[in-house]
């Protein structure tokens, strides 16, 4: 058994060393296809990622199917491991697979939407798409790549004044180590923000790097500084926004959208500091745990998380706990609740007519029932939420941390459903909520 692991192991290694060698079968029909996704499974297997392993071992089917069902058996019953190495490793290897699936399509001389559902990042299919690459900003259309690429500057070379007005048909194109900024905000501003998602990147890192893994692909956020320029921004990439929203992450578009004038108009509303800052952390922190937890998918790869029928709280809840992030120069501040979040705690679930609400409802919903407002208010939900993130990573990271973490694993894994609340925290719900009802009212 241990030989027959080593040889697929070695054929994974093989296929990663050299992935522009040789073509993979595209389609799970065709003899030969599931022979990398077993590689990976063996992989899997061996650092512990059993749940995955499972996983892709209950789609493989042929000459692979008994080995596959001896893995499925070697997993049952068992704890993952994730860490930020073991899942890197896993994205790397199915992303060179997935070159090599690109391959075999471009080579069956398939056309080049069909090569690009088999690998997204196929250069000749992109452009024979009529997409350019442009570092910083992906794949973009030839007319976006024309207008963009001369406005591109590097934050690490950036001007202290730059020569030229800004509009949002010409921006400023900032991009940086980790993130790249597409605004008409003024010079001065623009630069502050984008070095504080730079500075951001670092900190989540630093904060949740040894479970959610560093990916390299383009974060790119598009901040409009009028409402009206936002509206129509987002209208023209497909996801429509109204003026009132102040920002969303699209996974399919493996960015992010900002409306700074909202961002602006709720902080003087609300006394916040920096609003458009809290708005950028949260939503940033979307990229960064989508990227880093799903890899390089398809586009179509992201609407598989609108499908999910529990646990949509966590993707909320770590954003949630950004949104507080005091950063100045080289040092940084991560206290609390951000205080629009504490003050809904406070107004709704504290003193003599208080309620905390429950938590089995909220945590029950799926993507679709948890952005409603049901059955409590959805800024009510966010405060929810968010206390809970914060009460498992800061205030009992011995007892629920490791927990809360590979819940958010396994959510943008799309396998929430194999183990109940009980199992994953090693705690009844009920237990847990009382703990955590008992903390949250003490919020300030």
């Amino acid at each position: 058994m241990k030989l027959l692991r080593l040889y697929a192991l070695l054929v994974l290694a093989a296929v990663c060393l050299h992935a522009q060698a040789e073509p993979l079968p595209y389609s799970p029909s065709q003899p030969g296809y599931h022979d990398a996704n077993l590689a990976l499974a063996e992989y899997c297997l061996e650092q512990k990622l059993y749940s995955e392993a499972r996983l892709l071992c209950e789609k493989i089917s042929g000459a692979n199917a008994e080995r596959a069902k001896e893995i499925i058996a070697e997993c049952e019953d068992k704890a993952d491991e994730y860490t930020a190495e073991a899942w890197g490793g896993y994205l790397d290897q199915r992303a060179e697979i997935t070159q090599r699936r690109g391959l075999g399509a471009q080579k069956a001389g398939l056309p080049a939407q069909q090569v690009l559902m088999a690998d997204p990042g196929n250069a000749q299919a992109n452009e024979a798409a009529g997409r350019k690459w442009l570092d910083g900003l992906g794949w973009l259309k030839a007319a976006d790549h024309e207008r963009l690429s001369k406005l591109v500057v590097k934050t690490a070379d950036s001007p202290e004044k730059p020569e030229r007005e800004v509009s949002w048909e010409q921006p400023w194109v900032l991009v940086g180590a980790h993130f790249t900024l597409v605004t008409d905000l003024d010079w001065k501003r623009a630069l502050k923000y984008a070095g504080l998602l730079d500075r951001f990147h670092e900190i989540f890192f630093e904060l949740l790097g040894d479970v959610i893994p560093k990916r390299k692909q383009p974060n790119v956020v598009w901040c409009c500084k009028l409402a009206d320029t936002f509206v129509k921004f987002s209208e023209a990439v497909g996801f429509a926004m109204a003026e009132n929203n102040a920002g969303m992450h699209v996974g399919a578009l493996h960015a992010v959208l900002i409306n700074a004038q909202r961002c602006d108009e709720v902080g003087r509303k609300n006394k916040a500091k920096d609003n458009l800052a809290r708005t950028l952390y949260h939503e940033c922190a979307h990229r960064l745990v989508e990227s880093g937890l799903r890899g390089v998918r398809n586009e179509w790869d992201s609407y598989e998380l609108a499908t999910t029928k529990e646990h949509a709280w966590i993707v909320e809840s770590i954003a949630v706990v950004f949104e507080d992030l005091q950063i100045t120069g080289s040092k940084h501040k991560l206290k609390g609740l951000e205080a629009q979040r504490t003050y809904t705690i406070q107004k709704y679930w504290t003193g003599e007519k208080g309620k905390v609400p429950a938590l089995k409802p909220v945590l029950a919903q799926g993507y679709a029932a948890f952005a409603e407002g049901t059955p409590i208010s959805v800024v009510e939900k966010y405060a929810l939420v968010g206390s809970v993130a914060w009460y498992c990573l800061f205030e009992k990271p011995d007892a629920y941390r490791k927990a809360y973490l590979e819940l958010l694993v396994d959510y943008y894994r799309v396998d929430t459903g194999r183990r109940d609340f009980d199992k994953r925290f090693g705690v009844a719900l009920k237990d847990f909520e009382d703990e955590w009802a008992a903390w949250v009212v003490k919020l300030k």
